[in-house]
C-alpha cells in the first residue's frame, strides 16, 4: 500500500490542500488546485475511484475538473471502463450545482452526460464494500454542522490505512483509529475547535491508540509548527508512505 501526498494543508496557506493518491488508483478528496497536481504524478485515466468527504471547496473543488475530463475524453484516451466516484448522500447535485456556475455547456450540468463514463455511488455511515481489492468502511465524523465522512482501507493481508478528513475528536475517529495500523488525521486547530481536531487532542489520541501510527494532516502553518515541535508524524506535500511490504 502506498499513500502519496498530493497536498496536507488547508486554505490560505502555501502547501496544498489536503488530498492523497493511494497506490496510483484511488484519490482522496479533489480540493480546489489538486488537479494539476495530481496529473504531474499518475494518468488520470488509470483511476478507478475518487473518494469525497464533505462539500467544502477545500475537499471537493476540482471534482468538476476531473469529472469533465472523464466524461469528455476517456474514450480517447483508452479507457472505456467507467470511473467511480464515492461521496456522501448529495455528491451528484452538489456537483451539479457547482457545474451550473462554472460551465457554460449543458452536459456539465446534465447527470445523463456525467453517468455516461461515471458511477456515482452515494454512502452513509457504517457502509461497507469491496473495492479495488480493499475492504472499504464509512464511518461519519463530527465536522460541526457540515456532515463529514471518513474511509478505512484494508488490504488483502489486513493491514487497514484510515483517512479521518475534517472532524474534531468523536466516537467515530475513535472507531476508526481502533481498527487501523496507520491513520491520516485531521490536525487544524492549534487548540479546542467546534469542527476539527486540535494538537492537543491528536496527542491524545496517539496515547490512546498506540497500535495506530497517527499521520496529521489539514494543518496549518501554526499546527505543522506546534506538531514538528512535539515530534508528531507532521506530512509535508509530496512525502510519500508505504505500508505492509
Amino acid at each position: 500500500m502506498k499513500v502519496y501526498a498530493v497536498g496536507t494543508s488547508c486554505n490560505w496557506f502555501e502547501r496544498n490542500n489536503t488530498s492523497f493518491i493511494l497506490d496510483d488508483k484511488i484519490l482522496f478528496d479533489t480540493p480546489t488546485g489538486s488537479y494539476k497536481n495530481v496529473i504531474k504524478k499518475i494518468n488520470i485515466f488509470d483511476v478507478e475511484g475518487i473518494f469525497i468527504s464533505h462539500f467544502h471547496t477545500d475537499h471537493f473543488g476540482d471534482l468538476q475538473i476531473f469529472t469533465t475530463r472523464f466524461m469528455r475524453e476517456s474514450v480517447k484516451n483508452g479507457r472505456t471502463k467507467k470511473f467511480k466516484v464515492f461521496g456522501p448522500k448529495g455528491t451528484l447535485a452538489q456537483l451539479i450545482k457547482f457545474n451550473t456556475v462554472v460551465f457554460a455547456s449543458e452536459d456539465e450540468r446534465s447527470e445523463e452526460s456525467l453517468q455516461k463514463m461515471i458511477d456515482f455511488i452515494e454512502l452513509e455511515d457504517g457502509d461497507e464494500f469491496d473495492f479495488c481489492g480493499y475492504r472499504v468502511k464509512v464511518y461519519a465524523m463530527d465536522h460541526g454542522n457540515i456532515y463529514s465522512q471518513g474511509y478505512s482501507f484494508t488490504d488483502k493481508n489486513g493491514v487497514t490505512i484510515g483517512f479521518s478528513a475534517d472532524t474534531k475528536d468523536c466516537e467515530n475517529l475513535r472507531k476508526m483509529l481502533s481498527v487501523s495500523n496507520y491513520a491520516f488525521v485531521d490536525m487544524s486547530a492549534p487548540e479546542s475547535a467546534k469542527s476539527h481536531l486540535d494538537v492537543e487532542s491528536f496527542m491524545n489520541l496517539e496515547k490512546l491508540y498506540p497500535d495506530c501510527k497517527m499521520f496529521a494532516i489539514h494543518t496549518s502553518d501554526e499546527t505543522y509548527e506546534m506538531g514538528k515541535k512535539h515530534d508528531l508524524n507532521v506530512l509535508d506535500d509530496g512525502d510519500i508512505k508505504e505500508f505492509g511490504l
